[in-house]
């Protein structure tokens, strides 16, 4: 039988991409835009090409990436606002302190909060988003990322009429430069003050690092104004497919016997019913109790990403399994952050006995940290304002407020006050880590050595004293902390 369908009939249109996957944008980049990209490249490179660190220049880039943001992405919600000026505060920290375990947070915290407030620009929440939804604005984000560069280049393609019409002036210079070059150098060998004016020292090598870093660095800033400039995500509720209440509900029910056969234990060592047991395996008690503490914190959150995935991937329609699934999650909350004060126990044990370090006080951070987040999930279960997706939102609100915290605190004078306390009891300090610690611990370390023996007194000043006493960097790398350590150096060593 012959094919009856007309020729003209087109086929049938492919479906639209999703949003997170569109890079469609709602206006172009312009001449300013491209000069602002520039800029933050320019600061960029004043950065790293200090060795990468923090300093000045740091700060300036990421203030100044998140202010052409705002400029010329067209920011204008107060959410995004807000977003916006916290990563600015994170990243005057880059000025003031100089321990690696700030920096490093704060460098992620400043880029990720830019770039969410690039993202929820024209629509969308911290305080409305779902997993799903976020890990579509992580997509959405890294697309317009890549892309960016193209985004701020077009006000360029746009000009190549006019950069046609310069060609006979581009021939002028191209025939003039050989002359003026052989001029130049005759000229110069006929006076020496004349070739002092062409001493450039040019190092074509660093010439070309710093094209590296501008152009990588502004094709950066260009991706976070593309972001802004995108296509709005949609709200996105995640996918239809849901695991049934059964399974879900026997995967907290065997989580639950577990951490209570846990607790279980926990009683019988301190009540002294597990000492057999110990003397078998060739444990004592206090080794018993100074370890395992980050096993416990990896427990801890294993089972937090666990009780959120399958309270997002479950069939809850039910009234009766959403009520079961509450009462067991509840319940592996409650014997979880039981884990979490055991862990948090053992870890002071195990420091009373060896002292303090800044992983075994992040690991003390964490672990409150923890507990504050299984305590917003839990109020999450229990349907605390249940027509917002809000606990995404209020679990980086918790973790912004602990980063902040640790800013004003500064990490490491807590680690070298804590160390001082413990050797007036201990009569010993590990002078050894103390002299590894950032600039941010040199004061505190000079301002507390009068505490402690007069022997350890030594072994502190020479880890406190090791560095140097006058500090002059290039104005793009100076650091406040820095300063302060020099500073102190000077006047108590």
């Amino acid at each position: 039988m012959a094919d009856l369908t007309p020729s003209h009939v087109a086929a049938p249109a492919a479906p639209p991409l999703p949003s997170w996957l569109d890079n469609r944008t709602r206006w172009q980049a312009g001449w300013w835009a491209v000069g602002g990209v520039l800029a933050v490249g320019l600061l960029a490179d004043q950065w790293l090409r200090n060795g990468a660190s923090f300093g000045l220049a740091a700060s300036a880039t990421v203030i100044g990436a998140a202010a052409v943001v705002v400029w010329q992405g067209r920011v204008r919600r107060l959410e995004a606002l807000v977003l916006i000026a916290s990563a600015g505060f994170f990243a005057l920290w880059f000025t003031l302190r100089a321990s690696p375990w700030l920096l490093v947070p704060d460098l992620v915290a400043a880029l990720g909060l830019v770039g969410l407030a690039a993202s929820v620009s024209v629509r969308g929440s911290v305080f409305d988003l779902g997993m799903a939804e976020l890990a579509a604005r992580a997509i959405h984000s890294t697309v317009h990322a890549a892309t960016g560069s193209a985004f701020v280049v077009r006000p360029v393609l746009a000009s190549r009429g006019r950069i046609r019409g310069a060609a006979p002036l581009v021939r002028g210079v191209l025939i003039a430069v050989p002359i003026a070059a052989l001029l130049i150098g005759l000229l110069a060998s006929a006076d020496p003050v004349f070739a002092s004016f062409f001493n450039l020292n040019l190092d074509f090598g660093t010439f070309l690092l710093d094209v590296f870093f501008v152009g990588l660095c502004a094709a950066g800033a260009g991706g976070l104004l593309q972001l802004a400039a995108a296509e709005p995500v949609e709200r996105i509720d995640g996918p239809s497919w849901r695991l049934g209440a059964t399974e879900a509900l026997v995967v907290l029910a065997i989580l639950d016997a577990v951490f209570a056969a846990f607790a279980a234990a926990q009683v019988l060592a301190a009540t002294g019913g597990a000492a057999a047991t110990l003397r078998e395996a060739g444990v004592t008690y206090a080794d018993y109790a100074r370890n395992g503490f980050f096993q416990l914190l990896w427990v801890s959150g294993i089972t937090l990403a666990v009780l959120v995935v399958f309270s997002r991937a479950t069939n809850l329609r039910d009234r009766k399994a959403r009520r079961a699934f509450t009462v067991l999650a509840c319940t592996a909350i409650a014997l979880t952050l039981m884990v979490d004060v055991v862990a948090f126990r053992r870890l002071s044990l195990y420091e009373e006995a060896y002292g303090f370090t800044m992983l075994r006080l992040y690991s003390h951070v964490f672990a409150v940290w923890l507990a504050v987040v299984f305590a917003v999930l839990a109020a999450d279960f229990l349907r605390v304002a249940p027509n917002r997706r809000w606990f995404v939102g209020a679990t980086l609100t918790t973790a912004v407020a602990v980063l902040v915290g640790l800013n004003f605190a500064s990490p490491e004078a807590i680690v070298v006050a804590l160390n001082t306390n413990h050797a007036q009891i201990a009569h010993k300090i590990d002078s050894a880590y103390l002299a590894e610690l950032s600039s941010d611990a040199t004061p505190s370390l000079l301002a507390t050595r009068d505490r402690i023996d007069p022997a350890l007194r030594a072994q502190v000043t020479a880890a406190a004293c090791a560095g140097p006493r006058n500090y002059s960097p290039a104005p793009a790398a100076f650091n406040l902390a820095d300063a302060q350590a020099a500073d102190a150096r000077r006047s108590a060593c």
